[in-house]
């Protein structure tokens, strides 16, 4: 820089993009077991341009992570600062059970924070991930490189809990689950999320995203107690809980969501998810939406808090009448007469729906 005297300068240049990997071999059933990596500083990684270009998948999945295991076995990584890398902060990868991320400052990186799981499903139990617990991390300022990356990926993996992590200022989404489109077979059941303070999402740079993203058939998994709020997508899909393709049998209760761009809820197509004792305030657009009309019953939607002004209540479609929704509260600050997908209060009533809701305002 024109103030700056290379004689004096500190330069500092990344030479490998991986610093701590712990690996085993599952198909050996040799596994790496109970090693603890606590109170490092992983910092200044590399990345790679490939000969091709720079290739955008969607959470940018394929990009590399500065400290990795496979094949690992009760293993922790704790209270560690990961800064300035230009990659993935943790992945467990295949082979990973039982292990625990705590702690860690995960901050100012390439791609994203933690990664748990594959993109594939493993034939055999001994080659699948599952168990592993994220929590109490704090992940912040991601996407350097990798624009899609998102704070917490889980992919074809079940069983894990992601809790108690603080998560802003990435450009796409916070917490992903679930790598299966469609009703095809999926690893991702009985994950819980839950507890975890999501903010900054998007930062009007990418489209399409969620707070918490969800993907494939996922029973026994729980969205639960999360703080969701500023999804600022560029164009569409700014959302706060989104299922997506095919993500069906999931508990969605007890979160607040607030200040998202393109609805609190929505769901592009799916199967008997359950939402309750959520709040969803103040979407600039729908609140709620439903994507695709199916046969079968897409979600039950009760005990809710939909609190907004000047702006639609129910986006997408809404014809089929395959959903449920009842014991709700509904807020219009603008306007007492809140229209339900064409229809008046009275005749969405008559259609069999929201029997026992409420048109009142709320008294946040």
């Amino acid at each position: 820089m024109p103030d700056e005297d290379i004689t004096t300068t500190e330069v500092i240049a990344p030479v490998d993009r991986q610093l701590i990997r712990v690996q085993g071999d599952a198909e050996a059933e040799q596994f790496m077991e109970q090693v603890s990596s606590r109170g490092f500083t992983v910092c200044h990684t590399d990345w790679e341009l490939p000969p091709e270009g720079y290739p955008g998948h969607q959470a940018s999945v394929l990009a590399p992570a500065t400290v990795y295991a496979e094949g690992a076995l009760f293993c922790s990584f704790a209270e560690n600062e990961i800064v300035s890398i230009g990659n993935w902060g943790i992945e467990l990868a295949g082979a990973c059970r039982h292990n625990r991320i705590v702690g860690n400052r995960i901050h100012d990186v390439g791609a994203g924070g933690v990664r748990v799981g594959e993109t594939v499903i493993r034939p055999t139990d001994a080659q699948q991930s599952g168990q592993n617990v994220v929590t109490d991390n704090y992940i912040y300022d991601g996407g350097q490189v990798y624009l899609c990356a998102v704070g917490v990926w889980v992919g074809q993996s079940g069983g894990n809990v992601v809790s108690h992590n603080e998560i802003h200022d990435l450009n796409y989404t916070g917490i992903s689950v679930g790598w299966t489109w469609g009703y095809g077979p999926s690893l991702a059941r009985d994950n819980t999320i839950e507890y975890n303070h999501i903010y900054n999402i998007g930062r009007g740079l990418l489209s399409d995203m969620g707070g918490i993203y969800t993907l494939g058939i996922s029973p026994g998994t729980k969205v639960q107690y999360n703080l969701i709020h500023d999804i600022e997508s560029y164009d569409y899909g700014g959302r706060g809980l989104y299922t997506d393709e095919g993500s069906s049998n999931i508990l969605l209760e007890n979160n607040v969501v607030y200040n998202t761009k393109t609805g609190g809820f929505h769901q592009h197509y799916g199967q008997e998810n359950i939402l309750q004792n959520n709040i969803f305030a103040f979407s600039g657009e729908a609140q709620i939406i439903r994507g695709r009309e199916e046969e079968h019953l897409s979600f039950t939607f009760e005990r809710n808090i939909v609190y907004f002004k000047n702006c639609q209540l129910l986006g997408g479609n809404w014809e089929n009448g395959n959903y449920r929704m009842d014991n709700n509260l509904y807020g219009d600050t603008s306007n007492p007469e809140i229209e339900f997908a064409g229809s008046s209060f009275e005749q969405w009533q008559a259609q069999g729906q929201d029997q026992n809701s409420i048109i009142t305002d709320p008294l946040f």
